[in-house]
């Protein structure tokens, strides 16, 4: 069994927690969850033995521990992936892993098909672009984050990011993916279907591909929490489990 922590107990750290201990990471056991509430940090994990540590906190807990773990060989799965927008904190992360033997393996959150970007930024002529569907402002509760967001934007992965930090993870997670944050764009639309959704489109030279991941409930403001959590469950088994893809 590969000994696994978790950073944060809120609503994400709590769906993978009990995730885990349900049984559906079959291949690792949990010793514990890092949270200012319960005393414990992330460090606290490393010295139960943890090899692996999700992390499904706030961007400032993974900027100020990525580092550190990765530096003692841990796995780090990162939820708050926006941390990663900061180009000088990337590249230190890459460097560190490869002299400490750590690894940042990213989960594909709201949205999917980031294994195929990868694919396709191996051709010339890379372009990503990731499209997220936001119902109209009228439609959504007071107080949502994505109320904020213009109803038809187009710019750079990190002009789109810069519009809601704390929740367009996944846009840094596109452009990483693409290859670069120079291959990778972000557009906001209004659905016809009044349902969220993220959809990510990819063109390189020899082919084209369109991905979409919707939420089934209409006017909903943040899609798929339970997907996004479940996704580094998912990454979790993928670098664990001896059959994998």
């Amino acid at each position: 069994m590969i000994k696994t922590g978790i950073i944060g107990a809120g609503r994400l750290g709590t769906i993978i927690k009990d995730a885990i201990e349900a049984g559906l990471a079959p291949e690792c056991e949990l010793v514990g969850v890092a949270s200012r509430s319960l005393g414990i940090t992330p460090l606290d994990l490393v010295e139960r033995g943890a090899k692996i540590v999700i992390e499904a906190s706030k961007p400032e807990v993974l900027r100020e521990y990525l580092i550190p773990l990765l530096e003692r060989g841990v796995t780090v799965i990162p939820l708050s992936t926006g941390a990663l927008a900061d180009e000088d904190l990337l590249e230190k992360a890459r460097d560190t892993a490869r002299r400490h033997g750590g690894r940042v393996v990213l989960p594909h959150g709201a949205e999917g098909g980031f294994d195929l970007a990868a694919t396709f930024a191996l051709v010339p002529g890379m372009k990503g672009t990731i499209v997220q569907y936001v119902p109209e402002r009228s439609t959504m509760p007071d107080g949502n984050p994505m109320k904020a967001l213009p109803e038809a934007f187009k710019g750079t992965a990190l002009e789109g990011f810069a519009l809601s930090p704390s929740h367009l993870n996944v846009v840094i997670e596109t452009a990483i993916a693409c290859g670069g944050f120079e291959n990778a764009r972000y557009e906001t639309r209004i659905p016809a279907d009044g349902r969220s959704a993220f959809s990510l489109e990819l063109e390189n030279d020899a082919a084209e591909a369109v991905i979409t991941v919707k939420n089934k409930a209409p006017k909903a403001g943040v899609p798929m929490m339970t997907t996004i959590a479940l996704s580094a469950v998912s990454t979790l088994n993928r670098i664990t489990q001896p059959l994998t893809f």
